[in-house]
């Protein structure tokens, strides 16, 4: 299963970057996505850390509680293929 996930995570940005070098509008949509994604997934973690600080608890199940919860996860998962993206389409793309 982990050889699974570390292919996924190779081939996904490259076919991300296929797309985006094909279209401009694509490579846009990429950058709004992961830019949503950010301030959500950084929105669960505040709440969360804030929450923990308010009840006065720090127990590593309330800390990492942010990590079951589907708006951190589904976005941290986007922004996990959309960094190795920026990598390979700093190679890949044409810089004057």
């Amino acid at each position: 299963m982990k050889f699974i996930f570390l292919l996924l995570l190779i081939i996904v940005p490259l076919m991300m970057v296929f797309l985006a070098l094909r279209s401009r509008m694509v490579e846009r949509l990429f950058h709004v996505l992961a830019l949503l994604c950010f301030y959500s997934a950084a929105t669960v973690i505040a709440g969360d850390v804030y929450a923990t600080n308010a009840h006065m608890t720090t127990f590593t199940t309330e800390i990492h509680h942010f990590l079951l919860n589907g708006w951190f996860l589904y976005p941290s998962a986007y922004l996990g293929v959309y960094i190795p993206y920026l990598l390979w389409m700093g190679l890949f793309s044409k810089k004057n």
